[in-house]
């Protein structure tokens, strides 16, 4: 998809945001009302309606935003809206979670993660992920999960050892069971194993983990 910022339906919509950085609502929302009455192709509609969704204070109406944002993001078919799925089933999955539809939002959640892999690295696909995850936790899915681990941060928590947090939470909590979501695990558990920096047994957990999670690879 090329975003074009002189695009008209854009520039309503980054008017729109404008607006509700400064805390203005309703004039937000009336540039994503006036951008989706001018919308005139899927990619404009797309664009609209994904501003729309977020404009919404009923539950129901920002549902069936996202869910138009969504068919229209299917209707563009283009590769470049690969990177876009995961935040799109993502917002679709939040809507039924806040109407109470744990199924549909479990089932939209697991989508948002199999999209996972075409986020691009750094801060917002790190984002991305931790809300995936915090999702498929909450509708208790498959978000990946690991008691050793579980203890080890439990531990390190409450003996504030900063260096092994720093190393495996990022990997771990953005973790949603793919392939590479694993590799970066191992990886991070192995620049911890190197460092040396922990105790006894702790040092035994970690190269186990590291052995057990590559046989799973």
């Amino acid at each position: 998809m090329n975003f074009d910022p002189e695009n008209r339906v854009v520039k309503l919509c980054a008017e729109g945001m404008q607006a509700e950085a400064k805390g203005e609502l309703d004039a937000a929302k009336k540039c994503f009302d006036e951008a989706w009455s001018i919308a005139s192709d899927d990619f404009e509609r797309f664009t609209a309606a994904h501003f729309l969704a977020r404009a919404q204070t009923d539950a129901q109406l920002s549902l069936q935003w996202n869910l138009d944002t969504l068919k229209y993001a299917n209707a563009i078919d283009d590769e470049s809206t690969r990177s876009h799925y995961p935040s799109l089933y993502l917002n679709v999955a939040k809507s039924y979670e806040t109407l109470n539809d744990i199924t549909e939002a479990n089932k939209n959640y697991q989508l948002a993660s199999d999209y996972s892999n075409f986020l691009p690295a750094g801060g917002y696909g790190d984002l991305i992920k931790s809300g995936i995850s915090a999702g498929l936790q909450r509708t208790d899915s498959g978000a990946f999960k690991n008691a050793v681990i579980d203890e080890l941060v439990e531990g390190w928590c409450a003996r504030k050892e900063l260096r092994p947090l720093a190393l495996v939470l990022p990997a771990y909590l953005q973790n949603l069971g793919t392939y590479n979501d694993k590799n970066k695990l191992i990886s991070a558990l192995s620049l911890l194993s190197a460092a040396r920096c922990l105790s006894d047994d702790d040092q035994r957990k970690v190269n186990n983990l590291i052995a057990e999670l590559s046989i799973t690879l």
